[in-house]
């Protein structure tokens, strides 16, 4: 008779275990969103949402922007945050060092530095996300955003393990900012001007085509077109479209992020620069090259807005438009 092995056996029991709970936290195959299976360092599972409200020190905002599509609802009293108003603020000269600020704003939300911070916007995932990284930036240590945003959140509220609520009311706490640009770096205008013609760097714009050929120009652009090398990679090609409604989308998994960069012919030891029209679809894409492996990812916050408006930085179109 073959012995058993105690302390393999009970290896093996924890791998499974551990298997499952990552299953859990994952997409959730039972229920009716079409989620991939997720793994991030700072986007949640939108059925992990209902577990993780229950830590200690968890704050919930509600991102709401004049550019969303809908105004996503408030669930479990989550607190309102104003993206267009945080949007304003960060173009206006000396914002980035405006430390003081940034403590009454992120204070103002009832953030402290122990604090769990889960945002969630309407389900395009760029609102969120970029309020996430200027919080996490400027020192909240644990911040995520929740995958498919308040759409994906409708089914968790139906079946009762979210709650409709009205807005909640934070109360004003006392934080501190410190700077954490890892592993997302910041970068301005200057430090992308230095790199033009730098075969080491790849500039990833994730705008849509007719932003990045010049056809399209969205409010604020004067000059069409894109920061020269920078290659396309429009951010909805990291996107899964929701079943019930393909305005809204889910972060696609670390392993299928992974392929679509290695397709782009990015390779994780490269050092990448991103941007978009304004910090916000390149805030999401930044998280999807960490998730997917990247480690020297870069963020120009402020844009192709910020490049186009000095006539002295050059810019690439293409032309005619058809």
């Amino acid at each position: 008779m073959l012995k058993r092995n105690p302390a393999k056996i009970a290896m093996l029991l924890v791998l499974q275990i551990a298997i499952l709970a990552m299953a859990e936290c994952g997409s959730g195959a039972a229920d009716s969103s079409n989620e991939p299976m997720l793994s991030s360092r700072f986007v949640m599972s939108v059925n992990h949402l209902p577990r993780a409200l229950k830590h200690k020190n968890v704050v919930l905002l509600s991102v709401q922007g004049s550019g969303e599509i809908s105004a996503p609802g408030f669930v479990n009293g989550a607190f309102p945050v104003d993206e267009s108003a945080l949007r304003v603020f960060s173009e206006t000269p000396g914002a980035f060092t405006n430390f003081a600020a940034r403590a009454d704003i992120i204070g103002g939300l009832g953030i402290s530095g122990e604090s769990e911070v889960i945002l969630y916007d309407d389900g395009e995932m760029k609102f969120a996300s970029r309020v996430r990284f200027l919080f996490y930036y400027f020192g909240v240590r644990r911040t995520f955003i929740v995958n498919g945003g308040y759409n994906a959140m409708k089914a968790l509220i139906a079946d009762g393990r979210l709650e409709e609520t009205s807005a909640g009311t934070p109360v004003m706490t006392s934080f501190e900012v410190k700077l954490q640009d890892n592993p997302i770096k910041l970068v301005n205008r200057d430090d992308v001007f230095t790199v033009l013609g730098d075969p080491a760097v790849t500039l990833v714009d994730v705008r849509t085509i007719g932003e990045f050929d010049g056809c399209v120009k969205l409010e604020g652009i004067t000059r069409g077109g894109h920061i020269p090398g920078a290659r396309n990679l429009p951010i909805e090609n990291l996107l899964t479209p929701q079943t019930d409604d393909a305005d809204f989308s889910f972060l696609d998994s670390p392993r299928a992020l992974r392929n679509i960069f290695r397709n782009f012919a990015l390779d994780t030891r490269d050092r990448i620069i991103a941007y978009c029209h304004d910090g916000a679809k390149s805030s999401l894409a930044a998280v999807s090259l960490i998730d997917a492996g990247y480690t020297d990812v870069s963020l120009y916050y402020l844009s192709y807005l910020n490049w186009q408006e000095d006539p002295a930085d050059p810019v690439e179109s293409v032309s005619p438009c058809g």
